[in-house]
């Protein structure tokens, strides 16, 4: 999965993991609580994942310095 998807399922779960715990504060309800915490870890789940695939990507650039140079004009040393 691309690394841009990742992010903003990333941050969505987060959302999602802040309103749950802060509805189990609010409700004094530990089971609730305890289901924030849990969505929080597939939240750190989900970023090792998009971590790897950000690496993974940035690995799969390959940088070639000479595509950037115009072999066709003349340098300014000539």
């Amino acid at each position: 999965m691309r690394p841009d998807t990742l992010r903003w399922q990333l941050i969505g779960v987060l959302v999602v993991a802040a309103v749950v715990s802060a509805i189990g504060t609010q409700l004094h309800n530990a089971f609730i609580g305890w289901a924030g915490f849990a969505v929080f870890l597939c939240a750190i789940a989900l970023y090792l994942r998009w971590r790897r695939a950000a690496l993974a990507e940035r690995r799969g650039r390959v940088f070639d310095p000479e595509a950037k140079t115009d072999e066709t004009r003349a340098r300014p040393d000539q």
